[in-house]
């Protein structure tokens, strides 16, 4: 389990040219958003099954989310949930989840976004995760770095466009909701 404040700036890319990140490491990661969690007496629950025990207070949270993650080497599976965001900061804890808690969640149906991950180190040493969308959002192309400050001192990649970091409807959630909804 991991609790964190979660400090990101996240950007628009135009990947119609050269695409630098590319060639270093990936992931290939597929993420479930789930509405009608509940909590009650320090039990997280989805669809009737138990996902963690944690008896910490849940009460801002405002996404749930169960990611897929491939890295070449193995598979894991990851409940996160995502406090509101207030500027780049936003309140995030997250838990491995067992195979058998897996295998019986029935996640068909539920607003999905499908990416490919690259990982690529800029030159002030910050790691960017640059998000290559698939399925309905192919093309979208979104990089995100995270920060121990929001007021760190981002080096910019040439090949960054637009920041989203202050607009709303750009959040992974947001983008599967829209596709839920088309």
């Amino acid at each position: 389990m991991n609790e964190n404040v979660e400090i990101e700036r996240r950007f628009l890319i135009d990947a119609r040219e050269e695409k630098p990140w590319q060639g270093g490491k990936h992931i290939e990661i597929q993420q479930y958003y789930l509405s009608e969690v509940t909590y009650e007496n320090g039990v997280v629950t989805w669809d009737g099954q138990k996902l963690v025990e944690d008896k910490r207070d849940f009460a801002n949270i405002s996404t749930w989310r169960i990611r897929s993650l491939f890295d070449g080497s193995g598979f894991k599976t990851i409940l996160t949930a995502k406090g509101k965001r207030i500027g780049a900061i936003a309140a995030e804890f997250e838990w491995e989840l067992t195979p058998n808690v897996l295998d019986n969640l029935n996640l068909e149906g539920l607003p999905t976004v499908i990416k490919t991950r690259y990982l690529w180190n800029g030159e002030d040493g910050l790691l960017w995760e640059v998000d290559e969308f698939e399925g309905s959002l192919a093309g979208l192309v979104i990089a995100e770095v995270e920060l121990e400050r929001e007021d760190q001192e981002v080096l910019i990649p040439s090949w960054v466009g637009l920041e989203l970091t202050h607009l709303k409807g750009w959040s992974n959630a947001a983008l599967a909701d829209m596709l839920d909804q088309a």
